[in-house]
């Protein structure tokens, strides 16, 4: 042990906390929590310390320690699970996709309550259902709901002080618009508990009593209203036949897990049950657990999934093998549900069937996911082996800049992760410095803010660093990194760029044709692919995937700057207003479309303010003064 690491295990603060162990180059090799940092940090360094190999391979790796000290044990445990996410440590237990499910909110706090899905739970008062795994499932139920319950999607304060004109789905008959101000706050509460008896599951009650209103309203021959309700009560009926029946108990509320274990790999499948009703599984692929126990890899994918404070917790989660800090655990998710949350190791009967069925989905997902894997891998080693790579390219960033002709200048920096995109890592940069369309700056600008976060410890850095470009942008790109630290032997980089030449059999008539190439910062002449290799399409992927990237945002700067140049041409508005009139309306077009009632409600609008949008937008006065 060198001597500052000593020095540093002597002065460790005796309260409950975080650590990081450090590598000589300063990379996180392992995130822990502790309730005595003290002694925990120093419990690795002890002589004679029974640890597993892969501990032990860890210890000899560390040159420094850090720690951050928390209040409780329950904060260090969400701490410890942030800080993992962010280093993504080789000895931890890592979760790849830092997932969030949407789940459905009822606004039940409001006159005339919404629904809508949401990643986060931010109002207490309003009720939420889910979570879903499939995103495309949860909008196929929300379009049901609305088509059928005739719910609000407007975002308007309806009080009952102020009326509004309807908009389009009033015409479509898909929303009752209470913003009329003639639907009675009890009708459209009985529509809000039919969509939570829905949302419930409670098919028998719904089902039973959207019957009795079909029965009546033909006995009134009132036959339209009747075939709206048979058509609602069959897309009930449709929507609930796809939640499979999982247990006998109606009212079990659980997730369930299976784990199972192959070489060096682990698969984790969840399926979440709510009212005894599967409403969707996801599954989990862990690498490197070689030495993990069953309980911590358990504990990890628990602590990922259900320490954020959005999480949906279920009143029961079902687990194979018993986890530390299993009481903590339940404690932390009990506080945030707001009720008792019980982790329980089933031995038998209808719950331990339905971990039984969580792990033969686990063995046969881990299957199909390792045989991936290893094709995956080939792809890899022929990539580096055609492109000369010092490494393996598991991790890919790659940049673009997009323009139109100098203006809202950006760059995108798109993620590849084992030969697939990792889109919650892609980010987005608004271009700063470059005055005009200048490529070489806008490069040299958006790599020193990405890797300058590199030497802080705060991202990762990539395998490999792909431009799209040739020898300039690669130049450029070699230039920033060189000036950071970050040198060859840290990272790979390498362009893609297009070029033209002659066709073999077309040279008498002049013919050319488009091909692509690869250039690095070391090497004068350019690498030409062959047209249909495997290296040329992973690296087209990455690529057309970073310009798509950056497109998109670039055309939706475009698009707000266009929307805001209108409102900003009329007297009286500014940037600000400008921007609060378009988060409040939802779009230029229903700007224009409001009523001169609807401008003064909008925030900080006047009435002779409304009176001069309202004029300005429809052609009846200049737009300037």
């Amino acid at each position: 042990m060198n001597p500052s690491l000593e020095e540093r295990l002597e002065s460790l603060p005796d309260t409950p906390g975080v650590y990081l162990h450090r590598d000589s180059q300063g990379r996180v090799l392992y995130v822990g929590k502790a309730k005595h940092l003290r002694n925990r940090v120093r419990s690795y360094f002890q002589h004679g310390a029974a640890h597993d190999v892969r501990i032990q391979t860890m210890v000899k790796q560390v040159r420094d320690v850090s720690v951050f000290e928390t209040g409780t044990e329950a904060e260090a445990l969400i701490l410890e699970n942030n800080l993992i996410k962010k280093h993504q440590p080789r000895y931890n237990v890592n979760l790849k996709d830092d997932k969030s499910y949407p789940f459905f909110k009822l606004t039940v706090n409001e006159m005339y309550p919404r629904l809508f899905l949401v990643r986060e739970k931010l109002e207490r008062d309003a009720e939420y259902f889910g979570p879903y795994a499939s995103v495309k499932d949860a909008r196929e139920t929300l379009s049901t709901i609305r088509r059928h319950f005739k719910l609000r999607t407007s975002k308007m304060k309806l009080d009952g002080t102020r009326t509004y004109k309807p908009c389009l789905n009033f015409q479509l008959r898909k929303c009752l618009a209470p913003c009329r101000g003639t639907v009675a706050v009890e009708d459209y509460r009985a529509n809000v508990n039919k969509v939570r008896l829905f949302l419930l599951g409670r098919d028998r009650e719904l089902i039973a009593r959207m019957t009795a209103e079909m029965n009546a309203a033909a006995e009134a021959q009132r036959f339209e209203e009747a075939a709206q309700l048979r058509d609602a009560i069959r897309a009930v009926q449709r929507t609930l036949e796809k939640q499979q029946v999982m247990t006998p108990d109606p009212q079990a509320d659980q997730d369930v897990f299976g784990l199972y274990r192959e070489s060096h790999f682990a698969g984790v499948q969840v399926l979440f049950i709510r009212n005894g009703r599967l409403m969707g599984t996801d599954f989990f692929m862990l690498d490197r657990t070689e030495g993990m126990a069953d309980g911590e890899l358990l504990k990890g994918v628990l602590a990922q999934l259900y320490t954020r404070p959005s999480a949906l917790l279920p009143r029961e989660v079902l687990i194979p093998a018993p986890v530390d800090d299993q009481a903590l655990l339940e404690g932390l998710m009990s506080e945030q549900r707001g009720t008792r949350v019980q982790l329980l190791v089933p031995q038998r009967g209808d719950k331990r069937r339905m971990m039984g069925m969580a792990e033969a989905n686990a063995k046969r997902l881990l299957g199909e996911r390792m045989q991936q894997h290893v094709d995956d891998g080939a792809v890899l080693g022929e990539v580096q082996q055609q492109l000369g790579l010092r490494r393996l390219p598991e991790r890919v960033e790659a940049f673009d800049i997009s323009n139109m002709q100098g203006s809202h200048t950006v760059a995108s920096m798109v993620v590849w992760e084992r030969n697939r995109a990792a889109k919650q890592d892609y980010r987005k940069f608004r271009i700063r410095a470059a005055d005009g369309p200048d490529d070489f700056r806008s490069m040299h600008e958006v790599l020193t803010r990405r890797y300058r976060r590199v030497l802080t410890g705060e991202q990762p850095l990539p395998d490999l660093i792909l431009i799209d470009g040739g020898k300039g942008q690669v130049n450029i790109a070699a230039h920033v990194l060189g000036s950071l630290g970050i040198g060859p032997q840290d990272v790979d980089l390498i362009g893609l760029a297009k070029g033209r030449s002659e066709r073999r059999r077309g040279v008498a008539r002049g013919g050319e044709e488009d091909y692509e190439y690869v250039v690095k910062p070391s090497q004068k002449n350019e690498l030409r692919l062959r047209k249909n290799s495997a290296t040329l399409h992973f690296l087209q992927r990455i690529r057309d995937e970073s310009h798509r990237f950056a497109i998109t945002f670039h055309r939706s700067l475009r698009k707000r700057e266009t929307l805001r140049s209108d409102l900003e041409a009329l007297p009286g508005i500014g940037r600000k207003r400008a921007q609060a009139l378009l988060r409040h309306f939802g779009s230029m077009k229903a700007v224009r479309g409001a009523s001169l009632a609807e401008l003064q409600a909008a925030p900080g609008v006047s009435a002779g303010l409304a009176q001069r949008i309202h004029d300005g937008l429809r052609g009846d006065q200049p737009q300037s003064a």
